[in-house]
């Protein structure tokens, strides 16, 4: 496929997107994120927020976005693990393997792994760049880059505002096709895209005018086996990259999406209504409010009564006809407006927006005092209410990054090149989300027990019909405990024999003493 075939279906996914979705996304940018809407031609620096009168949308989308960064990806913590894959034996995992020049088993490798890839992460600039794209996500699709800077060997992560982004589905209702438009300087070329091929052409123009900003098309196309990177100088409708891979660069990722539709629907766009009706009934409040404090006034257009040309302030003298109660030529005109209403009205609008974009999730801080046990079954309900937007972000978000970085490090020799595939290796999310879902079946274990010791206080009920030696490894396999402080199989083997080793010199030595002890009784005796 040639630079203007792509180009053309690029033009093709642009018209899709602008005819469909461009004045929906740049409405709800304009009432919940106004300083990230940039579908207009804009100046940097100028004011954005002009029309909201009530910031309620606006502050619960960030409260949104660093919620959902704190639940799933937690800054400097480790929320995911990657282990053997559901059909690999257990036996596997304590084989005996060579990483980095060290002997140790796969399951130790597996964390060693875990371990680099996280230290990548951490080192990078993903915790800055993921709040952004879970803005964008709040009112349709996030969507970022991953690419590795061999040069300064970290990750690179670069979240990509929707105006630039149009994307193509699969067959599955899956993403497959990328496409990014976005002005360039010239001068940032070489660092942007290190194995772009520069035309003499373009190098003279970067040479000369280092500043100037250029239109690119960056994307990714997916064949069904590989995909294939490129870059255009739009202008030149000419490749800057053209190479394929097994991996995207692109990740994008949405909350809920409508049947045969590409675009995510965020939040934002299910209480949109709620939030214009809010911005209004607070614009006709603060207006009323001003008429209150101010006043509106009547007055007679007669010859020494001119109200076009008088100024109501403290200390002006109004020159009047008459100021007889019963007759005046000036009166205040009166006003019927209840804000008693509007404020009913209000709360309710904010305790939707709020709720839906899990603002206030444990209820207010007012309420009585809270318990750790009533907030922690409210989290839990609040994740069971919200349990197909979590999954969707599990799969469509974390799965896809993992993916995506162990295969951009296994290419570059630091990790095993190995395929998370969900059959050999999976992943294992450990953010604290993942980790509330799975403290469920925690209670559920620490039920059973109580039952089995209610029908059973001698506990050979328990004993006999619960594996007791595999407690410790779910129960720290669930809360999320560091896979090291955990005693594998083997380890536990041990144990066992030394604690029966133990348990038979004790009682040989308890044997030999009470022989010892029936000797000399024998000796006395005699």
């Amino acid at each position: 496929m040639s630079a203007q075939a792509i180009l053309k279906r690029f033009q093709k996914a642009k018209n899709l997107k602008n005819q469909n979705w461009y004045s929906h996304m740049r409405e709800c940018y304009e009432y919940a994120s106004p300083q990230r809407e940039t579908f207009f031609d804009h100046t940097p620096g100028e004011k954005k927020n002009t029309t909201i009168y009530d910031d309620t949308a606006v502050v619960a989308l960030e409260t949104f976005a660093s919620r959902l960064q704190s639940y799933m990806t937690p800054p400097y913590q480790q929320w995911a693990l990657i282990s053997l894959g559901s059909r690999v034996p257990d036996e596997v995992g304590e084989q005996t393997v060579t990483f980095d020049g060290k002997e140790m088993t796969v399951n130790e490798a597996l964390e060693l792994t875990t371990d680099i890839v996280f230290d990548y992460i951490h080192r990078s600039n993903f915790d800055t760049q993921i709040y952004p794209a879970l803005l964008d996500l709040g009112v349709s699709t996030g969507n970022i880059t991953v690419e590795y800077d061999a040069v300064q060997d970290k990750l690179v992560f670069n979240c990509i505002p929707m105006p630039q982004i149009y994307l193509e589905p699969g067959p599955n209702g899956t993403i497959d096709n990328h496409y990014r438009e976005w002005e360039v300087e010239l001068g940032h070329i070489e660092r942007l895209f290190p194995d772009a091929e520069i035309s003499d052409e373009l190098q003279r123009q970067i040479d000369s005018s280092p500043t100037k900003k250029q239109m690119f098309i960056e994307g990714c196309i997916y064949n069904g086996v590989n995909y294939r990177y490129v870059v255009i100088d739009k202008s030149r409708k000419k490749f800057l990259i053209d190479r394929e891979d097994e991996s995207t660069p692109f990740i994008s990722f949405r909350s809920s999406v409508a049947p045969g539709e590409t675009y995510g629907r965020g939040r934002i766009m299910s209480v949109l209504p709620s939030i214009k009706t809010l911005n209004l009934v607070a614009e006709y409040e603060m207006t009323a409010g001003a008429i209150a404090a101010s006043g509106v006034y009547t007055g007679v257009t007669d010859g020494q009564f001119n109200p076009y040309n008088i100024e109501i302030a403290p200390g002006v003298i109004i020159p009047v006809q008459s100021n007889d109660t019963r007759n005046p030529s000036i009166r205040p005109l009166p006003t019927n407006f209840d804000f008693n209403f509007t404020q009913i009205q209000k709360r309710e609008l904010q305790n939707v927006i709020n709720t839906v974009l899990f603002a206030n999730p444990i209820g207010s801080m007012d309420d009585p005092t809270k318990t750790a046990t009533e907030i922690t079954m409210r989290k839990q309900m609040d994740l069971q209410q919200s349990g197909g937007f979590f999954s969707r972000l599990f799969s469509e978000f974390i799965d896809v990054l993992i993916k995506r970085i162990v295969f951009l490090l296994g290419k570059e020799g630091i990790i095993p090149n190995i395929t998370v595939d969900g059959t050999n290796y999976a992943i294992k999310h450990t953010s604290p989300l993942a980790l509330a879902m799975d403290l469920e079946d925690v209670q559920n274990l620490d039920e059973v027990v109580q039952r089995l010791f209610s029908y059973d206080p001698q506990g050979a009920l328990f004993a006999s019909g619960i594996k007791v030696e595999d407690i410790p490894a779910y129960v720290a396999k669930k809360v999320g405990l560091d896979p090291k402080l955990v005693r594998t199989k083997a380890e536990i083997e041990q144990k066992t024999q030394e604690a029966m080793q133990a348990q038979q010199q004790m009682q040989q030595a308890q044997m030999g003493q009470a022989q010892m002890e029936q000797m000399s009784g024998e000796v006395v005796n005699e």
